[in-house]
């Protein structure tokens, strides 16, 4: 593992430790590229709702200075990128846009923490057996996938679907092949598998591997030593190699214009 695109800040209200940090320990490992992806600000058309899991979208212009300097500094010794995680929430995303625009981002990473627009669906990591919750998912993240802004889908397994595995390996097939298709990399979360949550689900990787989709290894760190933790590395290797998966080692940024 030779770079990381999945990075946060404590501006999510959730990760700690300066930027810095993350740099310096990406730096210890050998990494050759780190970029930082917090979740993105967003426009929430109910009144008085707000995530407490995403930067504040005042809070934008200050991550992407203080990433700019540290970029100049490290300059020579590892590459460092600027982008955010994002939920596709179809009828928000057109003015999210617009206000991402206006910044020097590289990338966005596809992370699907909820379903419709948040304020009115499922949290993707409460667990259901409804089949129709699950086609949502699918269907929302597959038309993400297709507006090409997306580096790659993190976490694509964070849906927590308890029913019928055939259904859910119909879905996961479909999600497997339109990223296929577009060249999205799939990111296996080394987050969720240090903590051992409901995802990395293996019978989500072992239809991966069966249909030969691109893989990347994503921290998805929230303090300075989840950056790079060579153990944890090394077993995500191992397991994915049985399921015929040799993980690529850096991703092609798709910045936001």
């Amino acid at each position: 593992m030779r770079a990381n695109y999945h990075t946060h800040t404590p501006r999510c209200n959730h990760a700690e430790g300066a930027e810095r940090s993350y740099v310096e320990r990406a730096l210890a490992g050998g990494f050759q590229e780190l970029g930082f992806s917090d979740h993105t600000p967003y426009f929430f058309d109910k009144p008085g709702y707000y995530s407490t899991f995403r930067m504040k979208p005042e809070l934008l212009p200050d991550y992407v200075d203080i990433l700019l300097a540290l970029r100049a500094e490290y300059a020579g010794r590892i590459k460092l990128h600027i982008g955010l995680e994002a939920e596709y929430y179809p009828r928000l995303f057109p003015r999210l846009l617009d206000y991402l625009r206006q910044f020097p981002l590289d990338y966005l990473i596809l992370g699907q923490h909820g379903l419709f627009n948040e304020t009115e669906g499922l949290f993707s990591t409460r667990p259901t057996d409804d089949a129709k919750l699950l086609d949502q998912y699918r269907g929302q993240t597959l038309e993400a996938l297709e507006t090409g802004l997306f580096t790659y889908f993190a976490h694509p397994d964070l849906f927590f679907f308890t029913g019928d595995r055939k259904v859910y390996e119909r879905h996961v097939r479909a999600i497997c092949r339109k990223a296929l298709e577009l060249s999205i990399p799939l990111e296996f979360n080394l987050l969720g598998f240090s903590e051992e949550k409901h995802y990395p689900d293996l019978f989500f990787w072992r239809i991966v591997g069966e249909e030969g989709c691109a893989v990347i290894l994503g921290s998805d760190a929230h303090s300075p030593m989840e950056t790079w933790s060579p153990d944890l590395i090394s077993k995500a290797e191992t397991l994915l190699a049985g399921f015929g998966i040799r993980p690529i080692e850096r991703a092609t940024l798709h910045p936001i214009r």
